[in-house]
């Protein structure tokens, strides 16, 4: 679907030596789109662990904690939550009290959201025992981040209560804009963070082999945006789209106006959500029998 942009930032810290984009494939069975080719899961965890802690709090104005929010408190009997790449846990620190809050996060956020309260039982979800149940698993904005999402779904799912539920937070690669219009140069994609980009097919196909069940799938817009702010938004994306070298150039110049410390970006890409309807909520449920 096209060559990605390269990036010289990650997780919130500048790169001395830029990361190459590769190219953007759709898969042929599923709709899912991924990158390729990517680095190994250690060297991505050696890049998160040296990234910016305050890259990873979370935004009050988002729509899908809203909707997150109101499917955990759907069902008031489930009080061990965990989220995986919790960050600086403010997702987990905007449920109510009563639930226990557990976490999963590779980078120094992890020392942050542990002094807020949230329990951190692992940097990794490969970390957990075994023994470790949940009735809820929340993956905000990480699927889209991992080289292998059917694992961490393996791993989710075997940590559920029956009854349990994994409720995923991501981008959609369904949204036509994306998918149709401006395919490798979209914003989304151009994070080198972000490598797999699982589709509601990828979903359903994994619960069937998994005995699992997709419950519903919300597309949403990561948050509201007024009109002024959309029309600046489309034109950041476009501009991206036509030539990612003139982007950089803006941001080179901004960056000088501003008088940013080195090391300084030379490669910019928008980061716009909001523009479309572009991300999904998904919930998968684990039978009670």
């Amino acid at each position: 679907m096209g060559a990605i942009p390269d990036s010289d930032y990650f997780a919130g810290r500048v790169l001395i030596e830029p990361l190459a984009g590769g190219r953007l494939y759709n898969c042929s069975t599923c709709g899912s789109m991924f990158r390729h080719p990517i680095l190994s899961s250690s060297r991505y965890l050696e890049l998160y662990e040296r990234g910016n802690p305050a890259q990873w709090s979370g935004d009050s104005d988002r729509q899908d904690w809203d909707i997150i929010r109101s499917l955990i408190a759907a069902n008031p009997a489930a009080p061990k939550i965990l989220d995986v790449g919790c960050g600086t846990g403010d997702f987990l620190l905007s449920l109510p009290k009563y639930f226990q809050k557990f976490g999963i996060e590779p980078s120094a956020a992890a020392d942050q959201a542990a002094l807020r309260g949230v329990k951190i039982v692992a940097r990794q979800i490969e970390d957990l025992p075994a023994h470790a149940q949940f009735d809820a698993v929340t993956i905000i904005d990480v699927i889209e981040h991992v080289v292998d999402p059917s694992t961490l779904l393996e791993k989710a799912y075997a940590q559920l209560v029956p009854g349990g539920m994994i409720i995923i937070s991501t981008g959609d690669p369904e949204c036509p804009a994306w998918r149709q219009i401006f395919k490798s140069k979209y914003w989304y994609v151009s994070f080198p963070e972000h490598i797999t980009f699982p589709s509601v097919g990828f979903y359903r196909l994994w619960c069937d082999a998994h005995h699992a069940v997709v419950q519903k799938k919300m597309s949403i817009r990561y948050r509201a945006l007024s009109g002024w702010r959309l029309g600046v938004c489309f034109l950041m994306q476009a501009v991206f789209y036509l030539s990612p070298t003139a982007f950089s150039w803006v941001g080179q110049v901004m960056d000088r106006l501003r008088a940013s410390p080195a090391p300084r970006r030379q490669i910019f890409s928008p980061g716009i959500p909001g523009l479309f309807v572009d991300h999904h909520v998904l919930v998968i449920e684990k039978p009670r029998t």
